[in-house]
């Protein structure tokens, strides 16, 4: 082993061989998390694809001036898919973005398309590489994306809703005053509207949300309802405010790409094609938990639920079939 794959190895806990990540799009979200990964030193070297390569170059020039001050890293622009072979994680944030007053669903039509010609281009020059699906609406476009891949389907996963569940797990350990690492408890579903919290499985340091003391002048109830509203609601209380969301978004990716990178095995409910256990049917994907490791998707894990938590999952399913079957209308 040479001195400077040592040294790499030393420093990020991994071979030289495993350390680069592509990202597709220099837009808000994709140049975002560029900077994630530089700023966290998840990996050696980005690659910051876009079709304009002088975007790429701004933004992959920008970040570029920090490594000085950060761990030492390269970033490359480029409008080559040739430049993403050989990476071992690709993220894919390129699409239409929404606009005040619609819905993740409401541009599907038009990144449907963006979705399966960007596929193709990844099956030809990065045939092995785990690909995360940040693109909205991510559940539908990562169903887009599996169908129209060759690679293998654990290779081929989505955000999800594991920015949803964070935002819940930040606010909730707030109003409980608990660490927020203590909160355990899942959104699943759609990334969007039809997404829901599974309260019967929540647990705050081990002792079930149901049995764990509750702030005087607040009932769980009022918690539940409180909470599931304000996560439904607060990608869009962002956009309103700044135009879009990027930072939670680029700090979720991070978190992906180490856990591959490193092979941690970490649980998160990213968007994949629902296990026969959820009694949705075979086909839909929505945000579910998983087992992550440098597999991709190692194994879904079956999250227990009630009847009416069980009810929101098939809405929840329903709603997503029938956004990828309009796109054959």
């Amino acid at each position: 082993m040479n001195l400077l794959v040592q040294l790499q190895k030393n420093r990020f806990g991994m071979s030289s061989k495993t350390s680069k990540v592509g990202v597709i799009g220099a837009g808000n979200v994709g140049a975002n998390v560029a900077n994630a990964l530089v700023l966290l030193g998840k990996c050696v070297k980005v690659v910051l694809f876009d079709r304009t390569l002088s975007k790429a170059e701004g933004q992959a020039w920008d970040i570029e001036d920090t490594i000085p001050l950060l761990k030492e890293m390269e970033i490359i622009a480029s409008d080559r898919y040739e430049d993403l072979a050989d990476s071992d994680v690709i993220v894919v944030t390129v699409g239409v973005q929404q606009k005040e007053g619609q819905s993740r669903l409401d541009i599907l039509s038009d990144n449907a398309e963006i979705m399966r010609s960007t596929i193709k281009e990844l099956d030809r020059v990065a045939p092995n590489s785990i690909v995360i699906i940040v693109s909205n609406p991510v559940d539908v476009l990562t169903r887009i994306a599996i169908a129209n891949s060759t690679r293998a389907e654990n290779l081929i996963f989505g955000s999800g809703t594991v920015l949803d569940t964070a935002r819940l797990r930040y606010q909730l350990g707030k109003q409980l005053n608990v660490n927020k690492q203590d909160v355990r408890v899942y959104v699943i579903g759609e990334h969007g509207d039809s997404e829901f919290v599974v309260w019967s499985s929540a647990f705050i340091g081990g002792i079930p949300l149901a049995e764990f003391p509750i702030p005087q002048g607040a009932t769980l109830e009022q918690i539940q309802q409180k909470y599931a509203e304000l996560t439904r609601k607060r990608g869009y209380n962002i956009s309103q405010r700044k135009g879009n969301t990027s930072y939670g978004i680029s700090t979720v990716v991070s978190q992906l790409v180490d856990t591959i990178l490193r092979d941690e095995k970490e649980i998160f409910p990213v968007s994949v094609r629902a296990d026969s256990n959820y009694g949705v049917g075979s086909e839909v994907v929505l945000g579910l938990p998983c087992i992550i490791s440098s597999q991709g998707i190692e194994r879904q894990l079956v999250l227990p639920r009630n009847a009416d938590e069980q009810r929101l999952l098939e809405e929840s399913a329903t709603e997503l079939n029938e956004a990828y079957n309009s796109l054959d209308s």
